[in-house]
């Protein structure tokens, strides 16, 4: 049996903070390396601050250098943030696998970026890091994402399908034919980008949506972007969430609580719409009995996810517990470096349309 220690890093488009998720994950020793338990330690969300949240907003307007530049600064701050939580919670770890924060995911032209320096990391901690867990699969012309059905597949099978309500909202699927899993909509990114203009991180339950109406005519806009009516496998990059939805999103013609209202709406019926035509297309009959676990920061938006229970039926929507809900895409990061380490395939090519499946991520041995 190879049993691996891991912390999982994973950095949110929402940018409320860097998720970390120490682990334990044991595997039987045949090839196929079968999962045979695993645990969950210990998780912090540790904030950025103010200055960082800024920089990361703004990496997508920097030149080659300033970009380069923050790739390493925020390298050295992992592997400080790291250290810290590795000190207070006295963890043992075999090695780190690191997510990174994205800045640009451009399937059409197979590139993606993820900043955070896995060799600063590795060389801070001194152990080795795992990171750039999306570049093959994109070589081979896949989407690179979602990489959350992995979790999904692993460690959460009992469920038809798991709802990631992140900055950016993603679902996988049960068929007969293997996980199909895709990003929805924009979510968190949206709704914490419009929160700061009463100079707060976020809607607390979402009271002040709630208290807001729809706006038919923003809802109708939003509902009408091209890539809503596009078929999996697809992905989304932040560019696009800010781009294409939170430009629509901004405009204070109408109320801040209307806005936030119609952006769950929105959320909801994407959400409610995309599950349908996966169940069209694969001949899937829907039941009661089949439920979806939420998971994510927008798992503790009340309003947000009472307006997907209501789009999803006859599904029924369970939320999961605190830690899930907080960690489950660092504990994603640290099953998919565990795999890694085994050279054991690691991303979905049934998600995300590659020509195989992968063993995705590169190591910095420290």
């Amino acid at each position: 049996m190879a049993i691996y220690q891991v912390i999982g890093l994973m950095s949110g488009s929402s940018l409320d903070g860097i998720d970390l998720a120490w682990c334990t994950f044991a595997f039987s020793s045949t090839q196929s390396a079968q999962l045979l338990r695993w645990e969950f330690h210990a998780g912090e969300t540790i904030a950025y601050t103010a200055d960082w949240q800024q920089r990361l907003r703004e990496s997508i307007q920097l030149n080659g250098r300033e970009l380069w530049a923050l790739h390493t600064d925020l390298g050295l701050l992992y592997g400080q943030a790291i250290e810290s939580f590795i000190g207070r919670h006295q963890a043992q770890v075999d090695f780190v696998a690191s997510h990174g924060h994205t800045v640009f995911h451009d399937p059409q032209r197979q590139t993606t970026t993820q900043i955070g320096d896995g060799a600063a990391l590795a060389a801070v901690l001194q152990m080795p890091v795992i990171d750039q867990f999306r570049t093959q699969d994109m070589a081979l012309g896949g989407q690179g994402a979602p990489l959350a059905p992995l979790a999904d597949q692993y460690l959460f099978s009992k469920y038809f399908a798991c709802l990631n309500l992140g900055g950016i909202a993603n679902i996988s699927l049960q068929t007969a034919g293997g996980y199909i899993a895709f990003d929805i909509t924009g979510a968190n990114q949206v709704l914490d980008t419009l929160m700061t203009e009463v100079n707060l991180a976020y809607d607390e339950d979402g009271r002040l949506a709630r208290s807001g109406k729809v706006i038919p005519d923003l809802l109708k806009q939003a509902n009408n972007l091209s890539y809503l009516k596009m078929p999996p496998p697809k992905s989304l990059g932040n560019d696009w969430v800010q781009e294409e939805l939170l430009t629509l999103f901004r405009n204070k013609d109408w109320s801040l609580a209307d806005r936030l209202h119609t952006l769950c709406v929105h959320v909801g019926q994407q959400t409610g719409k995309s599950i349908q035509r996966v169940a069209k297309t694969e001949q899937l009959l829907l039941s009661n009995q089949d439920r979806i676990l939420v998971s994510g920061g927008g798992a503790f938006n009340r309003f947000l996810c009472e307006q997907i229970a209501v789009a999803v039926q006859p599904l029924q929507l369970e939320v999961a517990s605190p830690e899930i809900i907080a960690y489950k895409e660092a504990i994603l990061m640290g099953l998919a470096g565990a795999l890694r380490w085994q050279e054991q395939p690691n991303v979905l090519p049934s998600v995300t349309g590659a020509k195989r499946a992968t063993v995705g991520g590169a190591i910095h041995w420290g």
